[in-house]
């Protein structure tokens, strides 16, 4: 009958072995939770380089259009100041013309009451005539101003002649030149001779003294 072994008495069993993690994250459960937190905060290198970006082509984007509208608000001014100087020229060219005008009205003056110069006299109207409906095409016309109230933009006064109607008084009697203009724009104002009602004076004289 064989002997069945039996375990010693006094013989301890072999213990366990257990083995302990003592890395940071894996000893702290919440960590993953606080590092997913973190990332939320703080931004990765890339969103802040996206974040640069944009912010860099925004500033970009408001330089050029400043730049745009300092080149409009330039090439604005570039055409006004071009037009004002092509209209000056245009005042200096018109003004030469003027003196051809006062020639021809001098010629026709001095041929007045004369019958051996009638056919220059229609021939020099006959140009003066071409000349004026020339300029009118291009906006050039005298200014009326005889029989009406003296104006001195429009008119110089080189004298003055009584009158016996004071409906005459300041108006203009006389143009001893023509005055032409452009438009708005007056390019030689008349040259003429005003009223002057004296009798308005006598009576002002008379009724001063009375008082």
């Amino acid at each position: 009958m064989s002997k069945q072994k039996q375990p010693k008495e006094g013989i301890e069993e072999e213990p366990r072995i257990q083995v302990t993690d003592r890395r940071f994250w894996a000893q702290d459960e919440s960590l993953p939770e606080r590092a997913s937190e973190t990332d939320k905060k703080y931004p990765t290198i890339v969103e802040e380089l996206k974040a640069r970006t944009e912010l860099a082509e925004q500033k970009l984007k408001e330089k050029l259009k400043q730049i745009d509208q300092e080149n409009k608000g330039y090439r604005v001014r570039l055409r006004k100041d071009l037009e004002r100087q092509l209209n000056q020229e245009k005042l200096e060219l018109f003004r030469n013309f003027l003196e051809i005008i006062d020639n021809f009205e001098r010629a026709l003056k001095a041929a007045d009451g004369t019958s051996t110069s009638e056919k220059l006299r229609e021939g020099v109207k006959l140009n003066l005539d071409l000349l004026l409906s020339k300029f009118k095409s291009i906006g050039i016309e005298p200014i009326e101003v005889l029989d009406q109230p003296f104006d001195p933009h429009e008119a110089e006064a080189v004298g003055s002649v009584p009158v016996d109607d004071s409906g005459l008084d300041q108006h203009v009697i006389e143009v001893i030149q023509e005055g032409f203009c452009w438009g708005d724009q007056v390019l030689r104002p008349a040259r003429v001779r005003i009223g002057h009602y004296q009798g308005g004076d006598q009576e002002a004289t008379v009724s001063s003294e009375s008082s």
